[in-house]
């Protein structure tokens, strides 16, 4: 089967499966909101219809919005859960979070978390990029903020930041300094193309050793091995290749003419044969060598938002969920309060006094399963999913 086949059928059976095992909170299933539950919703990037639905949906039904502070102090038990209170999380620090989310949010009176990366944070001065209600005055065309995460605006900016955190419509947090992966094994399974140096696909390029530090996706020479790897807060050691590998690939494309290259039949298969006999050497960091990069990625963060936005940040979002014992360790050290995940392993949804360092994320479809008037049903749900897969959205 091919691999697009395999990873269409993982999803299709993710969602039975994860009920079948109890991971979704009972409202996701049409069952009730106990008081004081607050669940935690994820999104990334917004589109204008189904964004203003989900908020439109939490307005008429009476639910209000925690910032990250308000949620902490909920979880600690400082005091009790406003009633039908939820958290709304967006990951990344995405453009379209200007864009969609800012106008749409202020219109209902709602806030949300954001965990930016800030290492990959651009600074654009100048006038500030238009939003949905530029479009709904008609001011300019639709498509001039639709496609902004398609063009070069597939992050905030700084300026952007600025205003946001002003506003006090985006509670601003942690996803660590650069949402890296490193290799950890001297195994090839691909080659940088002129795609992965844009957008959010850069996220998924490893970090590469160049001569002043660390590169990233799109200072990285085209055709560059990406060798096996996970995220850089898992419980691994970094693998550091020789440059010689590197330097051969990287050369060849250079000389069948840079971007080119890619659009030639078998192109792949050359720089296969090529790594194979140039071979794959290096080394392994040393464990103090993990512990200095970890506390960069974790304080430097804090950090760099801090100085921006001139608030405190202590919460904490995991870049793919992925937290070895040595990155929580050293986010308590740091000063990070809490960490949110993904789904978390017997906990549906964190409740108050839970763990804190674990905190279990709903993805944003089930937001109008809440209930609430208007409630939606879990096929209408998988439906929209898949529609959206089928036409090549996430």
């Amino acid at each position: 089967m091919a691999p697009s086949l395999l990873r269409q059928a993982g999803e299709a059976w993710e969602v039975p499966r994860d009920l079948i095992l109890r991971r979704y909170p009972p409202f996701v299933t049409g069952g009730a909101l106990p008081r004081g539950n607050v669940p935690v919703f994820v999104f990334h990037s917004l589109e204008p219809a189904s964004f203003e639905r989900k908020l439109r949906y939490l307005a008429d039904n009476g639910y209000q919005t925690l910032s990250a502070d308000e949620y902490f102090r909920v979880l600690v038990q400082a005091g009790p859960a406003p009633d039908r209170a939820v958290a709304l999380t967006f990951d990344d620090g995405r453009g379209s979070l200007w864009s969609v989310g800012y106008p749409l949010l202020r219109r209902y009176g709602m806030r949300g978390i954001v965990f930016l990366v800030p290492g990959r944070t651009p600074s654009r001065p100048g006038l500030l990029p238009p939003t949905w209600d530029d479009v709904q005055h008609g001011r300019v065309a639709a498509d001039e903020v639709l496609g902004r995460e398609q063009a070069g605006g597939a992050f905030l900016s700084w300026e952007e930041i600025g205003v946001l955190s002003r506003s006090d419509v985006y509670d601003f947090q942690s996803h660590t300094l650069r949402h890296a992966r490193v290799h950890v094994y001297p195994q090839v399974v691909g080659f940088l193309t002129p795609d992965m140096r844009r957008g959010y696909a850069a996220m998924d390029v490893p970090l590469i050793d160049g001569e002043g530090g660390d590169l990233l996706a799109p200072d990285v020479p085209l055709g560059t091995p990406l060798l096996r790897s996970e995220p850089r807060t898992a419980e691994v050691l970094r693998f550091h290749e020789q440059a010689a590998l590197r330097e051969a690939c990287a050369d060849a494309v250079r000389e069948g003419g840079g971007p080119a290259f890619f659009e030639r039949a078998g192109w792949e298969r050359t720089l296969r044969r090529l790594a194979r006999r140039q071979g794959v050497t290096g080394r392994f960091e040393r464990v103090p060598d993990r512990v200095r990069a970890l506390r960069r990625e974790l304080a430097e963060a804090r950090e760099a938002i801090e100085a921006r936005t001139g608030r405190p940040v202590v919460h904490l979002c995991w870049p793919w969920h992925a937290a070895g014992a040595t990155a929580r360790r050293i986010a308590a050290e740091v000063g990070y309060r809490t960490a949110f995940a993904g789904k978390v392993p017997g906990t549906p949804l964190t409740l108050p006094g839970g763990d804190t360092q674990a905190i279990a994320r709903i993805g944003e479809d089930y937001l109008e399963l809440l209930p609430g008037r208007g409630r939606t049903s879990l096929v209408e749900v998988l439906r929209r999913k898949w529609s959206r897969r089928l036409r090549g959205r996430a």
